[in-house]
């Protein structure tokens, strides 16, 4: 697995997205954003790993930004 995409349809998308470019600066992954009437998707693409730790800290990203 190469990339995860989900979509967020919370308040703050802009603290999720931040958070996900500082962790993803951090490692080898690119992170693309498109913005929704009412929320956003997010792709994280990167090696296998690093996309299998990103599915992990989804829910504790998403929870943080609330």
């Amino acid at each position: 697995m190469d990339s995860y995409e989900f979509a967020y349809f919370g308040r703050d998308f802009q603290l999720l997205e931040t958070t996900i470019a500082s962790w993803c600066s951090q490692r080898n992954c690119q992170l693309e954003t498109t913005e929704l009437p009412e929320g956003a998707t997010f792709r994280i693409s990167g090696p296998d790993d690093t996309v299998r730790e990103a599915i992990q800290m989804v829910r504790v990203w998403m929870h943080r930004s609330r």
